[in-house]
């Protein structure tokens, strides 16, 4: 049996730490930045429900990349799976905030035309 060279272990050690960090310094804020924009514009329909999905998801692909690096025995196969696992983790957790500004945006061009309705209907009441 073989062991598995050096480049290997730190691959999977790098990886696992990106991701870590990425999660940490990317992640967690745009997840409180997210909550935050729910919460003052409650009437705004967020996909909380796809965001929870996408997240989970995303960081599930991730940690299937960093552990198919076990399965490997060449340092280039290995830097490559850590790379994809990292990838994976900036692009989910980024995702909540265009999924945030999509559902912001298809909101106020519902509210827009409304809003210039309710204007219509003031200057027809005012002389």
């Amino acid at each position: 049996m073989r062991h598995r060279p050096r480049s290997v272990w730190f691959a999977l050690g790098t990886g696992v730490i990106v991701t870590v960090i990425v999660a940490a310094v990317v992640l967690v804020p745009v997840i409180g930045l997210v909550t935050s924009a729910a919460a003052a514009a409650p009437l705004v329909d967020f996909p909380v429900g796809g965001m929870i999905a996408t997240v989970v998801g995303g960081y599930a692909l991730a940690a299937g990349f960093l552990a198919l690096i076990l399965r490997i025995r060449r340092g280039a196969a290995a830097w490559i799976c850590s790379v994809a696992a990292v990838i994976a983790a900036v692009i989910v957790s980024i995702y909540p905030l265009a999924a945030s500004a999509i559902a912001v945006a298809n909101q106020a061009g519902e509210t827009i035309p409304t809003v210039v309705e309710w204007v219509g209907r003031l200057q027809q009441l005012l002389p």
